[in-house]
Formats: C-alpha cells, structure tokens, sequence
C-alpha cells in the first residue's frame, strides 16, 4: 500500500461520516426532533469537518494515477464513460461535493428555518452522495456501473456516523432520556437492517443477471482474505442486531451496538476498496495520525457547539 492509497482510505472514511452525519441530520430534522436531540451535537460537529476534509483530499488528488486505473488506462473504456472519468472533470466534481457539503453543513446549523433547509439539503445530498459513491469508490473498478451502489454506500455512511454519534454521546457521563434513548436505537436497528439489506439486494442483482463485468467485481473479492473480512463484517453486524432487537435496550447494549456497527462499517469498507498490500510501519502511523487529526478538529468543534444536554435529558 502507497502513502497516497493510504491518505485516500482515510479521506473515504472520514468523508463518508462527514457525509452520513449530514444525511442523518437532514432525515432528523425533517421527521422529528425526538430522537435526534442526544446526538445532534455530534452529527453536527462531524458535518463542520468538511472543510478540514477538503484539505485532507489533496494528497490523494495529487496521486490520482496511483489510486485508479482510468487515469492511464483508457482505450477499453466507452466513450462517454472516458468523458466522464478524465481526471480534470474528476476533481472538479470532487471539490464540487465537497464544497457543496461544507456550506450545507454551515447553513444547517445557522439557518432559522431548519425543516425547509434539511428539505433542500436532503435533495442536494442525495445525488452528491450517490455520484460521490462512484467516483470515489466504484470507479477503481471502472468497467462496471451499478445505480443501487451509491444508495448502498449513503446508507452505510449513515449507519457509521449515527452509531459514532451514539457512542460518543453515550460515553459521556449524561445520559440520554429512556423515551429519547429507545427513538436512537430503533433509529440504529432500522438504519443497520436497511443497509445489509440494500448490499445484499444489490448481490442477488448480481447473481440474477450473471454478467462478467458486475460478476468479476464480486469474483476479485472472494479469495480466502477477503472472505474473511467480508465474513468478519457480518457476524459484527449480526452482533449488533442482536444486541438491539430486545425491547427496553440498556445504556451498555446502545454502546455495544453502535460500536458493533461501526466496526461493520470498518471492515466491509476495506473489503470494498480492497487496499494493496500490507502497510509499513510509517504508513499505519500516517494513517492514524490523520484519524487523530480529524478527532482534534472533531473535538474542538464540540466544545464551541451547544450541547443540547438539557434537551437530550428531558422526555419528549
């Protein structure tokens, strides 16, 4: 694995929480202020990370020939698909995504008129994030299109950033109110049913049609590695599900769970983008040296945000 590939997983991960807090944020605000009040502080600070993303998208931008094949290989690709994918019109969508999220998160927590804002930013965010999901992720394999795997991957950006905003809240010494804390884990559960689904609704598409290229993506994951971290992933998320199902859920099994799930989201992340190589020692150390980064900047927005404890505690 190269510096650059190494930068570049960090930035889809730390993107895709950025980008899920702003979906579930959205969703929160449209639906009902409930169950969003004891983690809204969290999401919101996880959105204000954006323009400390777009900075960390650099590197990675820089070394767009090390990351995907496109960018030299481009005779075998159809014409429009060759328009789409060149490098110039790339980086413009990418830093268009980013932007656009930056100023939704921004606008979001400023704006007097939060149902109307999420409105709009749910319809911004619903094509970003799927077009995102392609040129990020997808096109590393670029011979094949699928339109279910930018929902897929929203989903599972969503998951990750609820379950990190719960167990960051739920570590902390006050907790939530039980009518609040029961909206947050069906919130959870439905999220994580939703998304193992959604992933393997797309799998038997697959299966059904039983065309080389969607085939060969799914054949260049199936060595006994790979099998195991997609084996791995699972079991994590059946853990959390059966640690979420049972009515009357604990303060313990909401960190539980949310942690379970967000290792899911870990693990089945890195079986998709399938990193070459073993890491170096200064590469693992690049790589949780940006995480912590991102945790201090995540950190200090938290202490500058309202906390909404008063409101998390109360019942509705």
């Amino acid at each position: 694995m190269s510096v650059t590939e190494a930068l570049y997983i960090v930035f889809v991960g730390l993107t895709g929480i950025a980008m899920g807090s702003l979906i579930v944020l959205t969703i929160g605000h449209l639906m009902s202020e409930h169950w969003l009040a004891p983690v809204r502080a969290e999401l919101e600070a996880a959105s204000l990370t954006m323009p400390l993303l777009l900075v960390l998208g650099i590197p990675p931008a820089l070394g767009l020939d090390q990351l995907f094949p496109w960018v030299s290989e481009r005779a075998d690709l159809p014409p429009l698909r060759a328009a789409f994918l060149s490098p110039g019109f790339f980086l413009m969508r990418s830093a268009f995504y980013l932007l656009v999220c930056a100023g939704m998160a921004f606008w979001l927590i400023r704006t007097r008129h939060v149902r109307r804002t999420s409105a709009v930013g749910l319809a911004l965010l619903t094509p970003i994030v799927s077009f995102a999901a392609y040129d990020w992720v997808l096109s590393r394999e670029p011979h094949w299109w699928s339109s279910l795997f930018g929902f897929a991957f929203g989903l599972a950006q969503a998951l990750a950033a609820l379950a990190g905003a719960i167990l960051v809240n739920f570590l902390k010494p006050a907790p939530a109110s039980p009518t609040r804390m029961a909206s947050l884990e069906r919130a959870l559960l439905t999220l994580a049913l939703l998304t193992v689904w959604t992933w393997f609704a797309q799998f038997i598409i697959v299966w059904l049609a039983n065309l080389p290229l969607a085939a060969g993506w799914y054949l260049r994951r199936s060595d006994p590695w790979d099998q195991g971290l997609l084996t791995a992933s699972y079991l994590l998320m059946l853990g959390a599900i059966v640690v979420l199902v049972p009515s009357g859920v604990s303060r313990a099994a909401m960190i539980g769970g949310s942690a379970l799930a967000l290792l899911y989201h870990g693990t089945h992340t890195l079986w998709i983008l399938q990193p070459k190589g073993i890491s170096s020692w200064a590469e693992i150390g690049l790589i949780l040296g940006t995480i912590c980064l991102w945790v201090a900047a995540f950190i200090a927005v938290m202490r500058v945000r309202p906390s909404y404890a008063e409101e998390a505690s109360a019942d509705p």
